[in-house]
């Protein structure tokens, strides 16, 4: 039995099938992996850049922390959101959820 076995593997066409399947394999995967993850990931990130540099000062946002403000002014990194009176906090533009 084993003999057969060691027989049909010798085969010569065996070894391509195996190596056509397997790469096939893996560029189905490939695909999945980029239509289920990289894909949807870029849409947000963009659609987020495009939150954070539509920002002008007089807008009210929530940071990922849950902290709620106006914006007071706008740098290359940063925004400065004024809480309350007095109190201005200064955040980097990535930290920003959404714009009220």
């Amino acid at each position: 039995m084993f003999n057969n076995f060691v027989a049909y593997g010798a085969e010569a066409g065996s070894k391509t099938s195996g190596y056509l399947g397997m790469g096939v394999t893996l560029v189905i995967w490939g695909a999945i992996f980029y239509l289920f993850l990289i894909r949807p990931n870029k849409k947000k990130q963009k659609k987020h850049s495009e939150m954070v540099n539509s920002l002008a000062a007089g807008k009210e946002v929530v940071t990922t922390g849950g902290i709620k403000g106006e914006v007071v002014s706008i740098t290359d990194g940063f925004i400065v959101v004024r809480v309350d009176k007095g109190v201005r906090l200064t955040f980097t533009k990535d930290s920003i959820r959404k714009v009220l």
